[in-house]
């Protein structure tokens, strides 16, 4: 398991798994991903949407990607402990998940100064060769740098999806010593992450979260 890097605001059990987990430290499957923006509060039929979030105590939520990035958020909301998890693949990301997802905490009364958040293994820019089409739906982004894009050495172009939702959280004013990402490349990882742009189909890795009750903490 692979667990972000920053100190969270309250008792909390949250990591991004691989390869190597076995599936008991897994949440169910709560969402039908689509690659769009809803995001959903917890309930135990499967809904669908790109995004999950609940103040209840002991409750894992998560998202499965196998190249898209797994956003794990959490913060206070009035004083009570708040967390989402959120599945942003290229389209998500364009389309603003990320910020959806900080409007909907704000909109609950969440504190922006508590919020902590970590993008978990994807596709990096490495290995992330798109289309024209797509770097010029990334830059109608106000958050967008040209530093995002690079070209490979097939001369096409390569997006940062890491960076673009990382410049997205400084531009709506999120604290960067606030962020616990851990920026592996799921192609680039063959022995540890699944990849679906590497060929794996089916398999999938977990970024998930939960506010861990009194009990649980002994």
């Amino acid at each position: 398991m692979l667990i972000p890097q920053v100190a969270p605001p309250f008792p909390l059990a949250w990591g991004f798994s691989t390869k190597l987990d076995t599936p008991a430290k897994l949440p169910p499957v709560r969402l039908s991903q689509v690659h769009g923006c809803g995001i959903v509060a917890v309930e135990d039929a499967v809904q669908e949407g790109d995004g999950i979030w609940t103040i209840q105590p002991s409750v894992r939520i998560g998202v499965r990607v196998a190249d898209c990035v797994p956003i794990l958020m959490a913060g206070l909301v009035n004083e009570t402990p708040w967390i989402a998890a959120l599945h942003a693949g290229w389209r998500g990301a364009a389309a603003g998940i990320f910020r959806k997802g900080i409007e909907l905490y704000l909109s609950q009364g969440g504190d922006l100064a508590s919020l902590i958040w970590a993008f978990g293994p994807a596709i990096q820019k490495c290995h992330f060769e798109v289309g024209l089409e797509v770097i010029e739906v990334a830059r109608q982004d106000p958050a967008w740098h040209e530093d995002l894009m690079a070209l490979g050495l097939r001369g096409k172009p390569h997006l940062d999806l890491h960076g673009l939702l990382r410049a997205q959280a400084l531009h709506l004013g999120l604290n960067p010593a606030n962020e616990g990402s851990v920026a592996l490349c799921t192609v680039c990882q063959e022995n540890l992450l699944w990849s679906y742009r590497r060929g794996d189909r089916t398999e999938r890795q977990w970024g998930w979260i939960e506010i861990e009750s009194k009990d649980e903490m002994g």
